[in-house]
């Protein structure tokens, strides 16, 4: 069995220490899983530039990650990837190491912007195998 931790750039710090805690408590192995989101601005130049400036930034958080996990003695991986359909790569990755939790963060957001952007910690809590954490 293993946790999967969905870490975002707001509140990484606090998805990871949570995540990091039970995955002691649980003798299980933690998986710190990161999504690239490149909004589309129109420009392929800038879109790239985002695009690796976003994965810069994701490499950095989960070394972060990895450094807390390693402090604690617990079993880690970190994976950074640039899925489009953040959720689905969330379930998905949760079923194929047969996750027992996913831990996510959320955030309050209007019916206007639910609308537009969706939400990722709606769309794994109500697709989910698992059992889900929400931290905000």
């Amino acid at each position: 069995m293993a946790i999967i931790s969905a870490i975002d750039l707001q509140r990484w710090e606090r998805i990871a220490r949570f995540s990091v805690e039970e995955a002691k408590l649980r003798n299980e192995k933690v998986y710190f899983l990161h999504c690239v989101e490149v909004p589309k601005v129109g420009s392929m130049v800038a879109e790239k530039v985002l695009e690796e400036e976003g994965e810069k930034m994701g490499r950095e958080m989960l070394a972060k990650c990895a450094e807390l996990a390693r402090e604690k003695g617990v079993e880690f991986e970190t994976v950074l990837s640039k899925e489009k359909n953040v959720a689905k790569f969330i379930l998905d990755f949760a079923d194929k190491v047969n996750a027992s939790i996913i831990i996510i963060g959320t955030t309050k957001k209007t019916k206007t912007g639910k609308i537009l952007f969706g939400s990722v910690a709606q769309d794994v809590i109500l697709n989910s195998k698992q059992p889900v954490v929400c931290l905000k």
